[in-house]
């Protein structure tokens, strides 16, 4: 090998490793934030915006369990209250998802449809398993709904109207609780962080550097990488995609499923302290850090 070729490889492996390394240091960086506190909110837990009618939907409820307590708030783009039970006679909401004027809601037993055009509810359908704790809710660009069932460890998809369980793993799919996708493949936040190829249904677990555990919602920031925040001790993390998760933010209010808008890099969490019964959303100006 001559002179030229053997500086091409150095180059080209420095290059790489450089690569890599950015890829693997890559975060981001919280540089301003602020609330939005609004009078009933109640253990608000999801937040979803809708492009369409530019305002936000935030699932509210008591306990998870099947009652009337449960609702969805309006808020505009600027986070204003604009109708605090948009939606009422829900359970306990949790995961939302917007396709087609249609909002669908996991609602600790059934998969709700409403109408984002006036707020009245469409349908309801049913879990196909009793006690099967459906959590979130992620949808395909053809219009395909998946639902994550955190009790019996499944993602249930509906089909002809009908909820039907779609694919069960005790193991990489324990405790599903966010979803999402992204790169065509369904990300699953449960006790672990799974990723599903939609054609083969093969399920792979995502290795984390360090190893955290029990996560609740995630989103997608347009980068490859994901924002998760976690059930217990509950905090914000940022996972790169390949390996390195990092914590971005940790205080005595809980996160709930959050969502990015990789738009203006602004993240949306619902938050709260339940002890001292005060909830709120969370705004926080997100910047990629090196």
């Amino acid at each position: 090998m001559n002179k030229r070729l053997i500086i091409l490889s150095l180059v080209l492996i420095l290059i790489g490793c450089k690569n890599q390394s950015d890829q693997t240091a890559r975060s981001w960086d919280i540089p301003s934030s602020k609330n939005w506190n609004h009078h009933g909110f109640l253990n608000v837990e999801s937040i979803t915006y809708d492009n369409l009618n530019q305002v936000f939907y935030v699932s509210n409820g008591l306990d998870y369990k099947p009652g009337s307590n449960g609702f969805i708030s309006k808020i505009s783009k600027e986070g204003q209250l604009m109708d605090l039970k948009w939606v009422t006679g829900l359970n306990r909401p949790t995961g939302m998802a917007i396709y087609d004027s249609i909002l669908y809601v996991a609602d600790v037993n059934s998969l709700v449809q409403i109408n984002t055009k006036n707020g009245k509810i469409i349908n309801r359908f049913a879990e196909p398993i009793s006690n099967s704790g459906l959590n979130d809710v992620a949808i395909t660009k053809k219009g395909e709904v998946f639902v994550s069932a955190s009790f019996v460890h499944s993602i249930f998809k509906l089909n002809n109207g009908v909820l039907e369980q779609w694919l069960k793993e005790p193991e990489k799919l324990k405790l599903a609780n966010g979803i999402c996708f992204q790169n065509d493949k369904l990300v699953v936040a449960g006790l672990d962080i799974s990723s599903i190829d939609l054609g083969s249904k093969e399920i792979a677990l995502l290795p984390l550097n360090p190893m955290i555990k029990d996560f609740d919602g995630i989103s997608p920031d347009g980068q490859g990488g994901y924002f998760l925040t976690t059930v217990e001790n509950s905090g914000l993390y940022y996972f790169n995609g390949k390996e390195n998760i990092i914590k971005l933010l940790q205080t005595d209010a809980y996160f709930g499923d959050i969502e990015f808008n990789p738009k203006n890099n602004v993240l949306y969490a619902p938050r709260g302290e339940k002890n001292a019964a005060e909830f709120f959303i969370s705004e926080l100006i997100l910047e990629l850090g090196d």
